[in-house]
């Protein structure tokens, strides 16, 4: 199964939505799966697992996960208790337009968080029960159909945004504990994977670097990450793809070449699969977006 570009309602005119206090069984959960949208994720019960990017990590009462845009990621909720949590969905043009101070501020802590690989964090219970109560105006905001309800529902999540900033950001450069969960080897290989996407990857040269055999390097990645490693693969130069050609002024070719596409017409093919536009459909699109929604 390929990972899952979850459908977020991107042509809405106000690009938000908040899922509060969802009770997550296996049977509720997507599989590995990516959007163009910025997530916030807040735990009140349960436990359970998530995996983003390359890491796994150990999901706990008043935990929070930050994800940023075209990450993968995935929730893995225990099946004795399942997990209660709040996701918060946004267009990253809801933190471009403020009239005074700095926006910016806004991003920081999902740029802390891309750079450092760190998208957990665990607030102090005064802090955290601060941000639930700020959910909660944020939720009765969003059930009401105020004609300033727009307006509101941008301050309180500025005001959210601000709170994880003032609380996690200091606490930023200390590596979260990440979890046991499965095989070591299984942890090498998706760091492996992460830093040397421009390279020939395949299951025969993964699973004789970490000294499996590659049927039980396949079944063990399918079952944990959720998508066999050649999509993962896939998906990961993708998603590589379309950070460089938002960020750089390079040449398409160099950007698939960087990415690990050997060939041209393969890399229009497999983006256009997994985007619904060319490279150069998406680059455009979205050097305009922050003025256009």
């Amino acid at each position: 199964m390929a990972p899952i570009r979850k459908q977020l309602e991107p042509k809405r005119a106000f690009p938000f939505q908040i899922i509060y206090k969802q009770k997550k069984g296996l049977q509720h959960e997507l599989p590995e799966h990516t959007h163009e949208w910025l997530e916030v994720i807040i735990i009140h019960k349960g436990s359970g697992t998530f995996f983003i990017d390359q890491t796994f990590y150990d999901l706990y009462e008043g935990d929070i996960i930050l994800i940023p845009s075209n990450i993968i990621h995935r929730t893995i909720p225990d099946k004795d208790k399942l997990l209660t949590s709040t996701a918060i969905f946004f267009s990253s043009a809801l933190l471009n337009h403020t009239g005074f101070g700095n926006s910016f501020l806004y991003w920081r802590i999902f740029e802390e968080a891309k750079r450092r690989k760190n998208y957990k964090y665990s607030f102090h219970s005064d802090h955290y029960k601060q941000l639930t109560q700020y959910l909660t105006i944020l939720k009765k905001e969003a059930e009401m159909a105020n004609p300033d309800q727009e307006n509101a529902l941008l301050v309180w999540l500025h005001v959210i945004l601000l709170h994880l900033n003032r609380h996690c950001l200091p606490i930023a450069s200390v590596p979260t504990e990440q979890s046991t969960f499965g095989p070591a080897w299984i942890r090498e290989a998706l760091i492996y994977i992460d830093q040397h996407l421009e390279i020939d990857l395949d299951l025969q040269y993964l699973s004789k670097r970490v000294a499996v055999s590659p049927a039980h390097f396949s079944r063990v990645f399918k079952n944990l990450v959720g998508v066999n490693v050649t999509e993962y693969i896939t998906v990961k130069r993708v998603l590589l793809a379309k950070e460089l050609l938002l960020n750089f002024d390079e040449k398409i070719s160099t950007i698939a070449f960087q990415c690990g596409f050997k060939a041209m017409p393969h890399f229009y093919r497999t983006f256009k699969k997994h985007t619904s536009m060319t490279p150069s459909e998406y680059r455009k699109k979205n050097s305009l977006k922050d003025t256009n929604y």
